[in-house]
């Protein structure tokens, strides 16, 4: 079983990020000796950001807009851990046929990422949150202090500000298991009637220091925007994820003086939110968020994440799509106005979609001759495996390849399917997530339509 550390540590980091301020250039150059593989890709704060090689093997990775950025450099399935700060211009330099024993970083930073690449944080076993909280507290101090006290005897005194970003790594990491002790002292006592004690709250108030410097820590975000919602007495029982969402930002925007502590804190919160789960209904969020966040980088990152969204929204033309059908015709949305577009985006790996079939089927012989198309879009990877199923005669409608990872797919944030959307007469969007076809209200809703018969 894996630590309940390291899975709740994870749960409370898998919170996206955005960009602070931006400032000096940060210049990543790669060169790969013998590529094995196309691009590099590099992972911080919940997102992933590529650059392809050209063909001698070089690229370049912008990374400004962070005082200092963890990140984790992949090559294929292989990585080493990196650390940036403002105004660096590294080289890293490796064989692609042996990743691991040539990886080289050259920089001021060197030591830094040294020392990351050798030196783990390790986690206190699973057993110990069977302790009270006293107990445990004392612990996972001693565990910070080893982790410290092995930094410091590193000499890493000079290299940059990693020192103290390392020390505040350091401290929100374990802070996260001091934050979810009352959790995991449940699983291990299977007592689903613990109440923390006052000394939790204590600590956890401690934890709660202004420091601009680590805001840029994904730790030190992740264990401050939920420790807001646990110190939140008014809230602390509120689950649904938009009134958690916009309390904390509530708590936050009350509680911290520093305006960059604060309004990265805000953005982090309001910006994740829109990025995952979209831009209905967010007027609360909104209305706190443009209250204090003033800054050019915080506010163009959060546009992005909000028109993404607002590119599917119902009453807007909807995204384009550029797919074949068997023959190898082109076709595009505009080859079906003047009838509504109910779309089916599945694939033949997936059986919730084919579940759909028979009642797609259904649905559509009961509107064969209303003024509706009934477009089958795949997003197969293996575009032979689609082939080779219409030409079964298995599926009706009209059925297009359109393949994983369009633009079509991207623009409506589809990361599950089968999705199902209507479109009107004029390729405008209807619902961006149509109900079903074995669900009741899919015929109902057709039927009311316009001019649908």
């Amino acid at each position: 079983m894996k630590r309940i550390i390291m899975f709740l540590a994870a749960a409370i980091a898998a919170l996206g990020c955005s960009e602070g301020a931006a400032g000096e250039q940060t210049l990543l150059s790669i060169q790969v000796e013998n590529p094995t593989a196309r691009e590099v890709v590099l992972v911080y704060h919940g997102q992933m950001k590529s650059v392809a090689l050209d063909e001698s093997g070089a690229a370049q990775m912008d990374l400004s807009g962070y005082d200092a950025l963890y990140a984790k450099l992949y090559y294929g399935r292989n990585f080493k851990s990196v650390y940036f700060e403002k105004g660096d211009e590294v080289t890293v330099t490796f064989n692609g046929t042996d990743f691991q024993n040539t990886f080289s970083f050259e920089g001021e930073k060197a030591p830094a990422v040294e020392y990351l690449n050798r030196v783990r944080l390790t986690a206190l076993p699973d057993e110990e949150y069977a302790l009270p909280f006293n107990e445990f507290y004392a612990k996972t101090v001693a565990k910070e202090n080893d982790a410290v006290a092995l930094l410091e005897a590193n000499a890493l005194e000079g290299v940059g500000n990693f020192l103290h970003m390392e020390k505040g790594r350091i401290r929100y990491a374990y802070g996260a298991t001091l934050l979810m002790h009352s959790v995991g002292h449940k699983m291990m006592t299977r007592d689903i009637y613990y109440i923390p004690s006052n000394e939790y709250y204590d600590v956890l108030e401690s934890y709660l220091v202004e420091d601009e410097a680590w805001v840029d820590l994904e730790e030190y975000r992740a264990f401050v925007v939920e420790t807001a919602h646990v110190l939140d007495a008014a809230n602390r029982q509120v689950t649904d994820l938009y009134p958690k969402t916009v309390a904390q930002m509530k708590y936050i925007a009350g509680r911290f003086k520093s305006e960059k502590v604060r309004n990265t804190l805000l953005h982090y919160l309001a910006a994740t939110y829109v990025d995952r789960h979209g831009i209905d209904n967010i007027q609360d969020l909104e209305n706190i968020y443009f209250t204090y966040v003033k800054d050019e980088v915080l506010l163009a990152d959060y546009k992005a994440k909000f028109d993404k969204w607002d590119l599917s929204r119902p009453g807007k033309p909807s995204p384009e799509i550029s797919a074949v059908d068997i023959d190898g015709k082109q076709w595009t949305l505009a080859d079906f106005r003047g009838k509504y577009i109910y779309i089916d985006m599945w694939a033949t790996w997936c059986a919730p979609c084919r579940r759909e079939m028979p009642y797609l089927k259904a649905l559509e012989e009961k509107f064969k001759d209303a003024q509706i198309v009934f477009l089958g879009l795949s997003t197969d990877s293996d575009k032979t495996k689609w082939e080779a199923m219409v030409k079964t005669g298995e599926l009706t409608g009209v059925q297009l390849y359109l393949g994983p990872q369009s633009a079509f797919q991207k623009a409506y944030q589809i990361d599950g399917i089968p999705r199902f959307i209507l479109l009107d007469k004029e390729g405008k969007i209807i619902d961006n997530n149509m109900s079903r076809p074995s669900q009741d209200a899919t015929a109902a809703a057709l039927e009311a339509l316009d001019g649908i018969r």
